[in-house]
């Protein structure tokens, strides 16, 4: 079995080596064909090529031009212009100057277009020779260098976009003349100058789109020396030693630059009063205005730059310190990177400003042409050149600070052991986090009027709302303590100045809120009559709710725990009132919600305004004969059972009285006082008195009547046929009597 199967292989193989020897022929046979033929075939390629007609021009005719060798292009190239040239003689007059100036544009569009498609220039990048230790200069020259690379990726990187839109927009304008090639007649010279239009554009097309890949391969290469250049940063970061500065050079260059820095001040001092008197002088000179406002800028920018250099020599001498274990005991790490994060981050910020400040001095035409104003205005420019070199210096300077500082944190922290290692990553790392906050927070959004509005102050203003608004809540809860205190009696009072504080805490806290945004109310006069305006048109019902609101606090009349009954024969003890509604709570446990101004122009009853206790009447009857003076005493038991009744007040006792003959019964009435209870739940008193006293009567044999009728028939009564109806009908009459 074993040999069948190593047979069977064997074949196989055999067939595939076979086709694959043909398949191997059959390329070769072309190729050297093509070998064979040599220069003959190119030629006869070439003489089989003619240039297109410039008014009936091809959908393919730019292969001609792009899909064979550069010297053979350059050829076509030159064929087809000395055509277009000699299809341009038939005009005349200005569509001839146009075309002989389209066809000059074109040659020198090809040129380029040439070049282009040679690629980009051979960057060729040597790294600096590697070596086994770094100096601290040595590593910021190689961070240095790697700057340069990122600044040139950037720059690079907008050229793309830049290109790439180009191209976008080339390819539109290229189908809007082929379109309008289409459409002009064949015969006219417009054809022709329609297709330089045509040729130009795509001339210009595959110009862009050859740029853009240029670029991006000019990207690819930079990218590629700065990760070179990137480890080999990583390498001489590890590799660092501190043998090439002593203490003396360390305090030397110290005080250096902490000179450098008070003769940068003294000469921005000196400045300011130049451009003081530019500005007050009695005749106004622009240029000289602007001259001294660039000076000032750019001593600005030295005076910045030498802070800079100085707090570089610092944090450079704390890391010699730090490796020669030099550094003061109480030196904090995390208080030095904050220092050196906000100190960079604020010269950035000011960078921003002077560098618009001097492109826009670069970019502007002198306001006139007289000799002292184009004098003036030439030595700004120079000195805005100067500003922008200096800026780009402080941009370096900034990365240094925060290079080194970051390499002193990190050996720092890892020269720690245990827990305080652990302690001072933890400590960095919210440090940091604070900072980022700290930024984001400090970051302009808008203006009102001249204060600028940041995160930061929104969430000031949110916390001073907050502060009112707790502050509201802590007076409302002693009172609230108050009241569990004292007798319920007060506790409307209680209530009315809790809401009454509230609103002129959280009214004060508004306006501090909004002042510390940079709200101006000394103009309260403009607010005033902007907040009329929106009264009358849209807040009208819901001002004239809270000043209802008001009213019912202020004026007493209605308070939290009455108990009030509307026209609308809504009862409920009321709960809450606000500053748009009040809400009563009913007997149903439902939470009525109602404005305040319904229940300041409506009528309403407040059964609790000035008692605590009411009276009730409720109507009963007995019938005919039955004794009065029992009926009393049953009653008057009936009201003693009643939970809420008031049986034992002075000038409060119940009282019976009879008050109808009525047609079917004697008609008494009960009139007893209840407590504020029973005030709240007339319904339940009345069911509970009704109940008591119906099983008292029952008890006692006195009965409780019902309405009767008496139905009388006439004795002479007879049925009376009626002639044109079916069956007949009786007749009866009934007499109503009174009801016993």
């Amino acid at each position: 079995m074993y040999k069948t199967n190593t047979k069977n292989w064997s074949l196989r193989l055999l067939k595939i080596t076979a086709w694959l020897l043909l398949a191997t022929y059959l390329t070769a046979v072309p190729a050297t064909a093509q070998l064979i033929a040599g220069p003959k075939a190119a030629e006869t390629n070439e003489e089989a090529w003619e240039a297109p007609d410039l008014a009936a021009l091809p959908s393919d005719w730019w292969s001609a031009l792009e899909d064979v060798p550069a010297k053979l292009t350059s050829q076509r190239v030159d064929e087809f212009l000395d055509a277009l040239g000699q299809r341009t003689k038939g005009l005349d007059g200005d569509e001839l100057v146009t075309a002989q100036n389209g066809l000059a544009y074109i040659r020198s569009q090809f040129e380029l277009l040439a070049l282009a498609r040679q690629g980009p220039l051979d960057q060729r990048y040597d790294p600096p020779l590697a070596k086994k230790t770094y100096f601290i200069d040595e590593l910021l020259n190689l961070r240095s260098q790697w700057r340069a690379l990122v600044t040139s990726a950037t720059q690079v990187e907008l050229e793309i976009e830049q290109s790439q839109r180009k191209t976008s927009l080339l390819q539109d304008r290229r189908d809007k003349i082929l379109r309008d090639y289409s459409s002009t007649d064949p015969e006219s010279p417009s054809r022709i100058l329609a297709g330089i239009n045509r040729i130009t554009a795509r001339v210009e097309y595959e110009l862009a789109r050859v740029s853009t890949e240029n670029f991006r391969k000019t990207l690819k290469l930079i990218e590629t020396q700065s990760q070179l250049l990137s480890e080999q940063l990583a390498y001489a970061r590890d590799h660092l030693v501190s043998t090439d500065a002593s203490l003396a050079d360390l305090q030397k260059a110290k005080t250096e630059a902490n000179a450098k820095v008070v003769e940068m001040t003294e000469k921005t001092a000196a400045l300011q009063p130049q451009l003081l008197n530019a500005l007050t002088a009695d005749t106004v000179n622009p240029s000289l205005e602007l001259l001294r406002k660039q000076q000032l800028t750019r001593a600005f920018a030295e005076a910045e730059l030498a802070q800079l250099q100085a707090m570089l020599v610092t944090v450079k001498s704390n890391w010699y310190y730090f490796r020669d274990d030099l550094l003061e005991p109480g030196f904090d790490v995390q208080s030095a990177t904050t220092q050196a994060r906000r100190v960079t981050d604020e010269a950035l910020r000011q960078v921003e400003l002077w560098s618009s400040t001097s492109q826009s001095t670069l970019m502007n035409p002198p306001p006139d042409t007289s000799l002292n104003t184009v004098k003036n205005f030439e030595i700004a420019q120079s000195v805005a050149r100067d500003t922008l070199a200096f800026i780009g210096q402080i941009r370096s300077v900034s990365d240094d600070v925060l290079f080194v500082q970051e390499i002193l944190t990190q050996e720092f922290i890892s020269a720690q052991s245990g827990l305080s290692n652990t302690g001072a990553r933890l400590s960095l790392a919210f440090g940091n986090a604070w900072d980022r906050v700290y930024e984001v927070s400090d970051f302009h959004l808008f203006d009102i009027g001249d204060t600028p509005v940041t995160p930061a102050g929104l969430i000031k203003m949110l916390l001073i709302l907050g502060l009112a608004i707790g502050i509201s809540w802590l007076i409302r809860y002693l009172l609230a303590r108050g009241v569990s205190k004292r007798q319920a009696a007060q506790s409307p009072a209680f209530y009315a100045l809790g809401r009454i504080l509230h609103y002129i805490i959280v009214m004060a806290g508004s306006f501090a809120a909004l002042g510390s945004i940079g709200i101006d109310f000394t103009s309260f006069a403009l607010i005033a009559g902007a907040l009329s305006v929106g009264i009358g048109f849209g807040l009208q019902a819901i001002v004239s709710n809270f000043v209802s609101g008001l009213i019912l606090l202020f004026e007493g009349t209605m308070r939290v725990g009455d108990f009030i009954e509307l026209d609308t024969d809504l009862r409920g003890v009321v709960k809450e009132i606000n500053t748009r509604a009040t809400v009563i709570t009913s007997n149903d446990s439902v939470d009525v919600v109602v404005p305040n101004s319904v229940l300041v122009t409506t009528q309403l009853t407040n059964w609790t305004l000035r008692e605590s206790y009411g009276r009730m009447r409720v109507p009963f009857g007995v019938a005919y004969g039955s004794d009065k003076e029992l009926v009393r005493d049953l009653a008057l038991e009936a009201v003693k059972r009643v939970d809420c009744a008031l049986t034992h007040m002075p000038d409060r006792e119940p009282q019976i009285r009879l008050v109808n003959f009525g047609d079917n019964a004697l008609e008494f009435s009960v009139l007893f006082w209840v407590s504020r209870q029973g005030v709240r739940r007339p319904g339940r008193t009345r069911a509970h008195f009704l109940w008591e006293l119906e099983t008292l009567l029952v008890e006692n044999g006195v009965e409780i009547p019902f309405p009767q009728r008496d139905v009388h028939f006439r004795s002479d009564f007879r049925v009376t046929p009626e002639p044109a109806s079916g069956p007949e009908s009786k007749s009866e009459s009934e007499s109503d009597t009174s009801e016993d």
